[in-house]
């Protein structure tokens, strides 16, 4: 099988949820015998490339990634499209003529769009229908991170500060949401990271066809780690938090958590990578809480806590993190709506309450119960350890999108027939 993936960058160094996730469908999509040419951008932290807008690179995984600048541009040239920013940055810089060529000149079994944000390639991919077809009659495949519609608006919602940006945040938000839905109505598979999100995108788009994605785990674990009463009475709270929706969340719990949680005597940190005037800004408002910030290497951290905290008021998706923390021999403790698709229950495996000052309360009545969260650790571990397998994850998209190339009378694709179709 020969596919065409398109993604947001090399991602490697690893060090983000998105970049996990894209990383490991890549390798284990093939590890299951696919054949891939990945279009993306450089990463500006550790290029492979020559810095150009078009430069070749082939990985360990025998993957040929035809890479743009490692550079993206600015937001501001977006305001005019009907491109949300982030896509609209995506598409320059080298990816979108590197598409438009692969798409030309060469045959594919399957096209890849990883992330909402890489629906710009929705026109160069309609366009080539248009001209004839696209060799191979490839099953184009969306791969979903989160359901971009719901979060977006949430954010737009939520977020602070002057009118123009919150109009702005608005308005990208509502290109987002129409963004997904060209990709839900005319790819011909769409893939969702939870169970939940999967019967989301059902109600909305119920024709279409759907797989469950969730992500796999690879790091490292720690089954022998214990919790005893000398590990710190310390909460952790891992991530990345440079996206807006991420620092609203991480704000929100702050201020609601961070006084409880230093008055019972408990220490809490946050670790991972965030930009630095906002980390200072948090230092300076709550003092008592340790905002480690960016750090090489994680596990030290999460060995060194009680409990990990998954704590986003909105967002959805699957937290990558909650897979850090239970390979590391971390109980979890987190909002209902934050922690899906692990096959843990509240409270034997794990604590789940519905708002920050009952999950507070939960936390501080049990962070002196080490027996219990030694038990907590050992049997989320257990039931989760043979559940997060990358390789399953990439035979399954192959199985699936073979499935679907296979159909003896496939429903024939509107976009195919429809010459009035928006291009952005």
């Amino acid at each position: 099988m020969k596919c065409l993936w398109i993604t947001r960058k090399y991602p490697r160094p690893i060090n983000s949820g998105e970049l996990i996730y894209s990383d490991g469908l890549i390798r284990s999509f093939s590890d299951a015998g696919a054949s891939i040419v990945a279009i993306a951008h450089d990463n500006e932290e550790s290029p492979v490339g020559d810095g150009s807008e078009s430069s070749v690179f082939i990985d360990e995984d025998r993957v040929e990634w035809r890479l743009g600048s490692p550079k993206l541009g600015s937001r501001l040239g977006s305001l005019l499209t009907l491109l949300p920013a982030d896509s609209w940055r995506l598409k320059n810089g080298g990816p979108e003529a590197a598409l438009r060529l692969a798409l030309a000149t060469e045959s594919w079994d399957a096209v890849i769009i990883d992330h909402a944000a890489l629906g710009w390639a929705l026109a160069p991919i309609r366009q080539q229908w248009r001209k004839g077809g696209i060799a191979g009659d490839p099953v184009v495949v969306y791969l979903s991170h989160n359901h971009e519609a719901k979060v977006r608006r949430e954010v737009a919602r939520e977020a602070s500060g002057s009118l123009p940006r919150r109009l702005t945040l608005r308005w990208d938000a509502e290109k987002y949401a129409c963004q997904e839905e060209r990709l839900c109505r005319e790819v011909d598979l769409v893939s969702a990271i939870t169970a939940a999100e999967v019967r989301s995108y059902r109600t909305l788009f119920p024709t279409q066809n759907f797989l469950c994605l969730t992500p796999g785990y690879c790091g490292p674990r720690f089954p022998d780690r214990r919790i005893t009463k000398e590990t710190p009475r310390r909460l952790v709270m891992s991530g990345s938090f440079e996206w807006i929706a991420k620092q609203i969340n991480l704000e929100r719990f702050l201020e609601r958590a961070a006084k409880p949680i230093a008055a019972a005597g408990v220490e809490l940190q946050i670790v991972g990578k965030t930009d630095e005037d906002f980390r200072q800004a948090m230092l300076a408002r709550f003092p008592g809480v340790d905002f480690v910030g960016r750090v090489p290497e994680m596990s030290p951290y999460l060995l060194n806590a009680r409990m990990g905290l998954i704590v986003e008021e909105f967002g959805g998706g699957f937290k990558l993190k909650t897979l850090e923390y239970l390979f590391h021999g971390l109980p979890l403790a987190g909002l209902v709506q934050a922690v899906e698709g692990l096959p843990l229950h509240s409270p034997e495996h794990l604590l789940l309450a519905h708002d920050v000052p009952e999950l507070i309360a939960m936390v501080l009545s049990r962070i002196d119960d080490v027996e219990r969260l030694d038990a907590m650790r050992a049997e989320s571990l257990r039931l989760c350890a043979e559940s997060f397998r990358w390789e399953d994850r990439g035979t399954d998209l192959r199985r699936k999108i073979e499935s679907i190339r296979s159909e003896e009378c496939p429903v024939e694709r509107p976009k195919k027939k429809n010459p009035n179709a928006i291009l952005v």
